[in-house]
C-alpha cells in the first residue's frame, strides 16, 4: 500500500508547493516586519498565516475528493484499477493520502505560526517576555477548564466529521461517474449527490434520537456530542466506505 499512497501524494504535490510558497512569502514578510520594526507588517503576516492554516485544513479536506473526481473524469486512474491490488487497498490508499496531505500542510502552517510568534517575542522582548507568554498561555489553558482529554476528544470528533465528508464525497463521485451518468455534467451531479447523501444521513440521525434510551443520553462531551453520535457517525463512515468499495469493485475493477 505504501507505493499506492506515494502515487496518490504525488498527485497533490502541486497544491502543496503552492501552499508552501505562499507560506514562505508570509514568513519573509513577517521577519521583514521584525527587522524594520513594522508592527502592521508583522500583524498582517501572522494573520495571513493563521487564516492560511484554517483554509488549508478545509481545502485539503476536499482535495482528495476533487482529485478522485478528476481521475475518473480524465480516465487517469483507470490503469490503477487494473493493478493486481484489492479495491479496498486502493480506496484505503486514497483515504490515507488525503489524511497525510491534510496533516502535512496544516502541521507546517501551524509550526510556522508558532515559530514566528515565539521568534518575534524573543527578538523584541527577550527571554523574559517569551517565558511570560508561555506562562499566560498555560494559565488560560488551565483556567478555561481545558485538559488534554478534551483536546484529544475534540481532535477525534473533528477527524470523524472530516472522514464523513471524504467518504460521502467518494461515494457521490463513484455514483456520478460510473452508475448514473458519464458526461461533462457528472461533476455537478456528484455535488448534488453529496448533499443528498448528507441530507439522508441527517434524517437517519434525527430518527435515531427518537429512540427513547438514545434520546435520554446526557453524557455530552466535546462539541456537544454524545457517545451515540460517535457510534452513529463512525458506523456511517464505515458503511459509506463499504458501499464505495463494493460499487468500485463492480464498476471500476477489471
Amino acid at each position: 500500500m505504501g507505493k499506492l499512497i506515494k502515487y496518490e501524494l504525488r498527485k497533490q504535490r502541486t497544491s502543496r508547493m503552492v501552499i508552501f510558497i505562499a507560506l514562505a512569502i508570509a514568513l519573509i514578510c513577517f521577519w521583514a516586519g521584525v527587522l524594520f520594526m513594522n508592527n502592521a507588517l508583522m500583524g498582517g503576516s501572522v494573520a495571513a498565516m493563521v487564516f492560511g492554516a484554517v483554509f488549508v485544513l478545509f481545502y485539503t479536506g476536499i482535495e482528495g475528493i476533487l482529485v478522485f473526481n478528476r481521475d475518473l473524469r480524465t480516465k487517469q486512474s483507470y490503469m490503477l484499477w487494473m493493478l493486481p491490488r484489492s479495491i479496498w487497498e486502493i480506496l484505503g490508499a486514497k483515504f490515507i493520502s488525503a489524511i497525510l496531505q491534510m496533516l502535512i500542510v496544516f502541521g507546517v502552517s501551524c509550526a510556522a505560526v508558532g515559530i514566528s510568534t515565539a521568534g518575534a517575542v524573543l527578538t523584541i522582548g527577550g527571554l523574559s517576555d517569551f517565558l511570560r507568554m508561555i506562562h499566560e498561555t498555560s494559565k488560560v489553558f488551565v483556567q478555561g477548564g481545558l485538559n488534554w482529554g478534551d483536546l484529544i476528544s475534540l481532535a477525534f470528533l473533528l477527524f470523524l466529521a472530516w472522514t464523513l465528508i471524504i467518504m460521502t464525497g467518494f461515494l457521490a463521485v463513484i455514483l456520478a461517474r460510473t452508475v448514473l451518468v458519464k458526461s461533462r455534467f457528472a461533476g455537478l451531479l456528484a455535488v448534488i449527490l453529496f448533499f443528498v447523501i448528507n441530507f439522508v444521513i441527517e434524517r437517519v440521525y434525527d430518527v435515531m434520537y427518537k429512540i427513547p434510551f438514545i434520546a435520554a443520553a446526557n453524557n455530552v462531551g466535546a462539541l456537544g456530542w454524545t457517545v451515540w453520535d460517535v457510534i452513529f457517525y463512525a458506523a456511517v463512515c464505515l458503511a459509506l466506505f463499504g458501499a464505495s468499495g463494493v460499487l468500485a469493485e463492480k464498476k471500476l475493477s477489471v
